[in-house]
């Protein structure tokens, strides 16, 4: 108690020297709590995205190795060395999906075909070359089978689209596609039903409980009855992108993979009728960091040299990307709160033991040691130091939060910029965000929206309250150093001698 007294009484008797003191940690204590408050708020944010982000990995047909070995070979053209590439088979997929690195896996298979009941929306573009379904984004267009273009045979004018299961449909997920009217099939439905969209029902009066015959393109004597139990809603096709140009998303047809199945391995069993079909698959992995040990195992299980692996973690990437280097200047402006208020901090220190080196003189000659003296300004300094640390957690945690969000804002407008400068440069229009690229939707210039985080919670917890303890501490102990140095060096007869 003897300390605390004399530490405050020193206090109030230079209250102007204390105050400036105690103005220069409340600063260092305010930004370094909004800084450490945003950075730690970000990084958890990131952490708790990158736990939760599925991550998904798809395969598909590797240009570069294609491009290689046409130019290594001389005279095979691209055609004869894409037939020679074997299409991926659900069991091979079922085998690769065996695997301690993937959580699930989801697929679908679709095929073209005509009808003898509906005919097809007019305004859509009927008999295309995509290869990538309307319901499958870019994480789901893989798999891409050599004939998967549809060669040179006929095409219906239906896309028929069969999924493994309801978590397959990425679009009904995400909400690109909606149910409007009656339900989705369920996954155990060994029926022949189907979900249209809405355009394809109203331009052939169909509803809920619609019969609807599907035939061959190649032999019409094939046909097989579906019965449509949903209508949906497809709002990806008002934007007028290359991507809905070329889906024929409006006359679609949904329906579970074993009634697809049926139908391409029924037509199978003549060659010149056999209907042409795609498997597109996704694996969904357990964690990011399996991505390269799943590459490794794939490769190890025969996956062929032409095959490629990709995945949707750039896109995850670029949605915390703002984050990130948020979380990276707080770091730096922390650092530099810290060092240059270090600094301020041992230049007052310095001239206020200068300034009182008679009152350590007195106090060394009545005989007090030299670690109660520099006891005795540490308490001095601690009481100062934690009084506006105190403040300034305060003024921070009222700030923290309306300037992480202002400087989160203008990272994502600053990304956002620079992506619409690149789209500008190649002629686009500089509106949309870039997303990644994969399957014929990279290749056709479709762009795949990026969902940022744009808010963040920078609230003082537990965590901020002891890192901003322990600054103070640190800061302390860096002027009980400095003390100690400096009132080490005056001896007590000389300093009295002088000022007498």
């Amino acid at each position: 108690m003897y300390f605390v007294k004399n530490a405050l009484k020193s206090i109030s008797r230079s209250k102007g020297r204390n105050v400036l003191i105690g103005i220069i940690i409340l600063v260092i204590a305010a930004s370094s709590c909004v800084a450490l408050s945003i950075r730690n708020s970000a990084n958890e944010i990131v952490n708790n995205q990158r736990e939760s982000f599925e991550i998904t990995a798809t395969l598909g047909v590797d240009r570069n190795a294609l491009r290689n070995d046409l130019q290594s070979s001389g005279g095979t053209d691209i055609r004869t060395l894409m037939d020679s590439i074997p299409a991926l088979t659900v069991d091979q997929l079922k085998n690769f999906a065996n695997s301690q690195y993937v959580k699930s896996l989801t697929y679908s298979m679709n095929t073209s075909m005509n009808s003898s009941t509906i005919t097809a929306v007019s305004n859509t573009p009927a008999n295309t070359n995509s290869s990538t379904s309307a319901n499958d984004n870019s994480k789901n267009a893989g798999n891409r089978a050599p004939n998967g273009d549809f060669g040179g045979q006929a095409q219906g004018d239906f896309r028929v689209v069969g999924y493994s299961s309801t978590s397959a449909m990425t679009n009904f997920i995400d909400g690109t596609n909606k149910i409007t009217s009656g339900t989705m099939f369920s996954d155990s439905d060994t029926a022949n039903d189907c979900v249209i969209t809405d355009e394809l029902a109203k331009a052939n009066n169909l509803t809920v409980g619609s019969k609807i015959t599907l035939t061959n393109p190649q032999d019409s004597t094939q046909a097989y009855d579906f019965t449509v139990v949903g209508i949906y809603t497809d709002t990806s096709t008002g934007d007028g992108s290359q991507m809905n140009l070329f889906s024929n998303s409006a006359n679609q047809i949904i329906t579970d993979f074993s009634a697809v199945n049926a139908v391409v391995t029924a037509s199978n069993a003549n060659s010149n009728t056999a209907l042409t079909s795609q498997i597109n698959s996704s694996f969904h992995l357990k964690n990011a960091d399996n991505l390269d040990a799943f590459k490794s195992e794939l490769t190890a299980k025969g996956l062929n040299k032409y095959y490629t692996v990709s995945s949707n973690i750039d896109s995850f990437n670029t949605s915390v990307a703002p984050l990130s280097n948020l979380s990276h200047f707080a770091t730096i402006f922390l650092i530099l709160v810290l060092v240059i208020g270090s600094i301020v901090l041992f230049v007052l220190n310095m001239i206020n033991i200068r300034e009182r080196k008679y009152e350590i003189g007195v106090l060394r000659a009545i005989g007090m040691k030299k670690g109660k003296v520099v006891f005795q300004f540490i308490t001095e300094l601690f009481i100062v130091t934690f009084l506006a640390i105190g403040i300034g957690s305060g003024i921070g945690a009222a700030a923290s939060v309306p300037t992480a969000n202002y400087m989160l804002q203008n990272e994502i407008g600053s990304i956002q910029s620079q992506q619409s400068q690149v789209q500008q440069n190649f002629g686009r229009q500089g509106g949309g965000q870039m997303g990644q690229r994969g399957g014929m939707g990279g290749f056709f210039g479709g762009r795949q929206n990026v969902s940022y985080i744009n808010q963040i919670n920078a609230v003082i917890d537990v965590k901020v309250l002891a890192e901003i303890a322990g600054i103070g501490i640190l800061l302390v102990v860096i002027s009980s150093g400095m003390s100690m140095i400096f009132i080490s060096r005056y001896e007590p007869l000389k300093i009295l001698s002088s000022r007498a």
